[in-house]
């Protein structure tokens, strides 16, 4: 297809915009070259005498001829310019008038719609907040049924971990220590702690050569040091310094979405049965842990969207307006 300047098919505005242009100045063209037409007929009018040329003129169309060329002709016609474009004017500034009444009556209710679309957003996140605490409510119930099953005590403590955008982040976590059960960190990296190395590599079992804290703090440190990257500070920071561990990747087709981490303070509680016993436990039940990863998952970025979307809620509910005012 052939491109056209012009013609049916053309794409310039240049016509479209000349067009406008005159459009908006027609009645003050009219009124403006009104005024200037009477100002220079009148300079002839003065010594025009019509009747006398009236009747030296002979004949039918030199008589129609001086009918319309001869100053009080152009003086009326400027008369009827200034009128017709005058009446066009005002009624144009009329209209302008009711238009921008318009508007000013729209934009007073421009508050009350924010209020609207902010009271709708609250109560939105709110709705999220309560979804989110149920289906943490949901796991903690469900963990506590696993401490019950493996016999965990107030020196134990069992938690589920979501990743999503390279970082591990705490779903639920249950301890009948209650010190043990508190939720100080959110956020974990992916390359450090036992977290990391069961994400990886399915699952992780440390029951026998880490150091208890309680008898070797440095020897602890070190240790943990080594194996999960952790800093001095970083562990003098922990609320329980667990020494044993069993963590096992939650797994989603083939997708490393979560880890489930069981952990204590003594020595002797995991043995190899117990052990297996959780590795029985978390495969029997791993399409429940799925759905909960998932469904933190999904409240996670859902919120993520909602606190993004309120942040500009407002600019682009004004820009709206703009738009629909331009008539884009």
């Amino acid at each position: 297809m052939n491109k056209l300047q012009f013609g049916f098919t053309g794409e310039s505005e240049v016509l479209n915009q000349f067009s406008n242009k005159i459009g908006q100045w027609w009645y003050i063209f009219f009124a403006a070259a009104g005024s200037a037409l009477i100002s220079i007929c009148a300079s002839f009018a003065a010594g025009f005498d019509f009747s006398t040329k009236l009747e030296a003129t002979i004949g039918f169309w030199p008589c129609l001829w001086l009918f319309i060329w001869n100053p009080w002709l152009g003086i009326l016609l400027g008369v009827l310019a200034i009128l017709y474009g005058g009446k066009g004017t005002f009624n144009d500034l009329e209209n302008l008038n009711d238009i921008n009444a318009k508007l000013k009556k729209e934009n007073t209710n421009i508050p009350e719609l924010k209020n609207q679309i902010n009271s709708i957003s609250e109560d939105s996140e709110s709705l999220q907040n309560q979804l989110s605490d149920l289906q943490v409510k949901l796991v903690e119930t469900w963990l506590k049924g696993s401490s019950r099953q493996w016999k965990l005590s107030t020196q134990e403590r069992v938690s589920i971990y979501y990743y999503v955008d390279n970082h591990f982040y705490l779903l639920a976590r249950h301890s009948q220590n209650p010190i043990y059960a508190e939720q100080h960190r959110q956020k974990f990296s992916r390359n450090q702690g036992v977290i990391s190395k069961a994400w990886q590599h399915k699952i992780c079992v440390d029951i026998e050569n880490c150091p208890l804290y309680k008898d070797d703090p440095e020897g602890y440190k070190a240790y943990m040091q080594e194996h999960y990257q952790y800093d001095s500070e970083k562990i003098d920071n922990l609320a329980m310094k667990s020494s044993r561990f069993v963590a096992i990747s939650i797994i989603d087709a083939d997708k490393h979405i979560g880890v489930i981490v069981i952990e204590s303070v003594r020595a002797d509680f995991f043995k190899s049965q117990k052990v297996s016993q959780i590795k029985r436990y978390c495969t029997e039940y791993q399409s429940y842990m799925v759905d909960f990863v998932k469904g933190a998952i999904q409240y996670d970025k859902s919120a993520k969207v909602g606190q993004n979307h309120n942040l500009h809620v407002d600019q682009d509910f004004m820009e709206s307006l703009t738009k629909g005012g331009k008539h884009e």
